[in-house]
């Protein structure tokens, strides 16, 4: 009987420690993804609050520009491990877009202003008017978008 008992407690104590070290990684891993949905988070805020104020603003180019790189590179952490849900990758990514392209707006914006203003006035105002367009979207879809976030936290 003895021999069984130290066999099973052997076992058990295996059993043990594979659990336990099995147990750091995969807290590690839920604390990665936390950190990124949170990174993604704050990005999304600052974006509608950037939306917001460009809106408001009669700034044809304002110097700020909105961060993305975090956003993108946490929503690619997150699909590498394992996040599926199509429909929300479909609306972070779309949101994601309007970002950028508010960015590229931006930009382009002061390529004018550089190149010359009185030669791309026009263009500077079509981009302004598309840049609206952006923050008009970025304002509509942030509801959505949050919600998504929030869900995961």
């Amino acid at each position: 009987m003895q021999d069984w008992t130290v066999f099973v407690q052997g076992v058990l104590l295996v059993g043990l420690g594979w659990l336990l070290g099995g147990l750091r990684p995969w807290l590690g891993k839920a604390k990665a993804r936390k950190a990124n949905w949170l990174a993604m988070k704050t990005e999304v805020s600052i974006w509608k609050r950037k939306a917001d104020q460009f809106k408001e603003e009669q700034i044809l180019g304002p110097l700020y520009r909105l961060p993305i790189i975090n956003f993108w590179n946490s929503l690619m952490n997150l699909i590498g491990a394992g996040f599926d849900d199509a429909d929300q990758i479909d609306r972070l990514s779309d949101f994601f877009l309007n970002a950028n392209g508010f960015n590229r707006g931006l930009d382009n914006i002061d390529s004018y202003i550089r190149s010359g203003f009185k030669e791309d006035a026009d263009e500077i105002i079509r981009e302004n008017t598309r840049n609206r367009v952006y923050a008009n979207e970025i304002v509509r879809l942030y509801p959505n978008v949050i919600e998504i976030l929030e869900k995961q936290l």
